[in-house]
């Protein structure tokens, strides 16, 4: 079972215990920063600094594929979370970032389907897998029961999401030791429960497209014999709804969209549609492939 996360070696002594993979996640982190640093400076019109950013999230970039990769989407020391945040932030280049993806898959495959990674790469690891061409695989790990996933803790009762994969075991006993933490656990704990953005913003498919909710996508995605889900989320504007099931092979979906907003609804089989204020029933035969 995992205590920490993929990010921690398991043999790194106790005090230096959460640096054990640090040189992955702060390379990436600094990517990241340095990216959306530099596209505030160009929305406030400081073009220099904007520049100077932007040329630095890319040398961090390049950074990041020539020292832990192979250049061809493999990463020279595989763990899930060092895949997970370049395919997320974009760092990979465009040709090879399926291959990295699959590779990605294969891990998650190898585990089981069992999640494999800390805070910093949880809140992606689905993103990077259905983004990618891997839509399959992260519905796997999604509905997965086994510990460690999302489900384990359904299935032993929980209904708040653990700080940690092995918070109780099958007996519903906590088995956590003295590990280096002072047995440390929370039974309510967001960082893995960021799982919750992919659900809406991939599964219900709500996604805002303009600050605020002003343009927004609902693109719903199935798979793994999930066949209803509905997520609603309260803007300025009001509130957005999108409530979908699949039903003697006819995918159906309403929609709620709110006055000053507008909608482009992309259905299963691939048709899209721009909607104002409103509420809306949708329909398409549905034939999965995941």
């Amino acid at each position: 079972m995992l205590h920490f996360g993929d990010w921690v070696a398991p043999d790194v002594p106790k005090m230096s215990q959460w640096q054990g993979r640090s040189k992955w996640t702060a390379t990436a982190s600094l990517y990241n920063t340095s990216r959306l640093t530099g596209m505030v400076a160009d929305i406030l019109g400081e073009k220099e600094d904007a520049e100077y950013f932007r040329k630095l999230s890319e040398k961090v970039s390049d950074a990041y594929v020539s020292v832990f990769t192979d250049g061809k989407g493999k990463m020279k020391e595989e763990f899930q979370t060092a895949y997970v945040l370049p395919l997320w932030f974009h760092m990979f280049p465009e040709n090879v970032q399926a291959k990295a993806a699959e590779n990605l898959a294969k891990l998650v495959k190898a585990s089981d389907y069992c999640i494999g990674t800390g805070f910093p790469g949880t809140p992606y690891i689905l993103f990077a897998l259905a983004d990618n061409g891997q839509e399959d695989t992260a519905f796997k790990m999604l509905m997965n029961t086994k510990c460690p996933s999302w489900l384990y803790e359904v299935k032993s009762g929980a209904t708040t999401i653990w700080e940690r994969w092995d918070g109780l075991d099958e007996n519903g006993e906590c088995p956590i030791g003295d590990d280096g933490t002072d047995m440390m656990i929370s039974y309510n704990h967001y960082a893995s429960g960021a799982v919750g953005a992919f659900l809406y913003q991939r599964v219900a498919g709500i996604e805002a497209v303009e600050p605020g909710y002003r343009r927004f996508n609902i693109r719903p995605l199935a798979g793994c014999g999930l066949t209803y889900a509905k997520a609603s989320t309260l803007t300025s504007y009001g509130r957005i709804v999108s409530d979908w099931k699949i039903q003697d092979g006819t995918f159906l979906l309403d929609i709620e969209v709110p006055v000053g907003t507008r909608c482009t609804v992309t259905l299963p089989d691939g048709k899209v549609s721009e909607y104002g204020s409103g509420k809306y029933h949708l329909s398409c035969t549905y034939k999965s492939t995941i």
